[in-house]
């Protein structure tokens, strides 16, 4: 059968082709999160005025009918590297962004459309460095592209973060049951003692609708905004264009938050995307000045069991990240990493720093890791 790779450069080709795209995205397994459905694509874009464009490589069968699609964007990228607290540019020129960390395909199909992908870039010599952040490794579509000549794999994380995911749970219930007792009723009496010391009317309320949409933002702009993580990630929650873009995704049942309400006061939330059988918790945070009461785990143990049993046997994603919490809650872990694939050129010659740096770096921390073992011996 003959296969036919086509590139979506603007927002018209994208929107003309979305309702096939989100048929792909939305299939069970069929992409890696929501960042790679056609609605978030066009966002990406349209909320963005330095110079993004759409780069989508869709890849159709004979009849015409799509098979899947590469969500990449055009970009301008500098990248760094810290050496001894300096951040040294080893490239700043034209780029491509993976949305996620790979393809968007059924299953039956992934193997064929990577190939052709994989093909189609390796082919146009005017690409030279494809970006893949915050994925699981290894990563099948970055080795597909990292082989031959063409291209070759660049692994950017000094060192590998953890990804953590509940797999598998038929139920609230049964996730609970694999627990210890100790840490399973821990779990759930800080519900109590929570909200024992809220008081008033305090409670989680769920949105997930589209027309709770607009309030849902301007409970979180206003929650937001007394989060400890604001300075470091200024988002505006209640920006038409995002507005409009949780309108849309509330439609299809791909997002869903939770919030903390005391009194029509947000105190804490937990905000996340369900799509493909897998709800990403995308972000939470809770208002510092009740910090103290817990409210922020507490949220987030409510909502994943209200998931669990919404939706049982799919699978709940943490992303990345060694914190406490998802220790505490995942069943399951991976080492995950940011990579590039890179085209040797000697516009990307500064790549190279990369092997070396990593391997000096993992020999420092491995030297440290050893001290701290042998004085708690």
């Amino acid at each position: 059968m003959n296969y036919l790779c086509s590139i979506l450069r603007n927002l018209d080709a994208l929107r003309a082709a979305r309702d096939e795209m989100a048929v792909l995205a939305e299939t069970p397994g069929g992409c890696d999160g929501i960042v790679q459905h056609p609605d978030w694509i066009a966002y990406e874009v349209e909320s963005r005025d330095d110079g993004t464009s759409p780069y989508v490589v869709v890849v159709r069968d004979g009849a015409g009918r799509m098979l899947g699609y590469a969500p990449l964007l055009a970009i301008r990228h500098t990248a760094r590297l810290d050496l001894a607290g300096r951040r040294v540019r080893v490239y700043h020129g034209e780029a491509l962004r993976l949305l996620g960390a790979g393809i968007v395909a059924a299953a039956a199909d992934r193997a064929t459309v990577m190939l052709a992908i994989v093909r189609q870039l390796h082919g146009d010599e005017a690409i030279r460095v494809i970006r893949i952040q915050e994925s699981a490794l290894p990563n099948p579509f970055a080795q597909s592209l990292g082989k031959g000549e063409a291209m070759r794999l660049v692994p950017a994380n000094l060192l590998e973060q953890v990804q953590w995911t509940i797999r598998d749970q038929a139920s609230s219930s049964a996730w609970l049951a694999q627990m210890d007792k100790k840490r399973r009723t821990d779990l759930t009496q800080r519900i109590g003692r929570a909200y024992r010391k809220l008081g008033s009317d305090a409670a989680l309320h769920t949105f997930d609708t589209p027309d709770s949409m607009r309030e849902y933002c301007r409970l979180m702009q206003e929650v937001y905004a007394r989060t400890w993580h604001h300075d470091d990630l200024p988002t505006q929650w209640d920006h038409p264009l995002r507005v409009a873009l949780f309108e849309r995704l509330a439609t299809s049942g791909h997002i869903i938050g939770h919030v903390v309400i005391r009194d029509g006061k947000p105190l804490a939330y937990v905000h996340g995307y369900r799509v493909a059988g897998t709800y990403l918790v995308d972000d939470l945070g809770y208002d510092e000045d009740v910090a103290k009461v817990g409210i922020g785990s507490v949220a987030v143990f409510q909502a994943i069991t209200a998931l669990l049993d919404r939706f049982p046997g799919e699978n709940v994603s943490f992303g990345y990240g060694d914190n406490q919490y998802k220790r505490l809650l995942a069943t399951h872990n991976e080492p995950c990493g940011s990579l590039y694939v890179v085209r040797s050129t000697r516009a990307t010659a500064g790549f190279h720093v990369y092997a070396p740096v990593r391997w000096l770096y993992r020999g420092l921390h491995r030297v440290r890791e050893d001290m701290r073992a042998r004085k708690r011996v």
